[in-house]
């Protein structure tokens, strides 16, 4: 039997949700055990690409929002996100 694309797409959600957790936590152990600025953006920019991949899962899976729509939604949010990981590379002078 055959895997559909859509548990695919699922599988990679989840683990984006996961991941994204995983690094949200540590950048926030870090900014409060260090106070950098560098830090917090990147913590935020994660949490804003987490934020896209949960939402798009509650879009699609119970509202029965198009995949197009939330795809885009999603997308919005991964361009906050990393907009923001790349401030706290570039951007912070701590």
């Amino acid at each position: 039997m055959a895997i559909a694309t859509i548990d695919f797409l699922r599988a990679f959600q989840a683990v984006i949700v996961i991941i994204g957790l995983v690094i949200i936590y540590y950048a926030a152990k870090g900014y409060k055990k260090t106070g950098s600025k560098s830090l917090l953006y990147m913590g935020l920019g994660f949490l804003f690409v987490t934020i896209g991949a949960v939402l798009a899962g509650i879009l699609f899976e119970l509202l029965n929002y198009d995949l197009t729509i939330v795809e885009t939604i999603q997308t919005g949010f991964g361009v906050v996100g990393f907009l923001l990981i790349v401030y706290s590379i570039i951007g912070r002078k701590d």
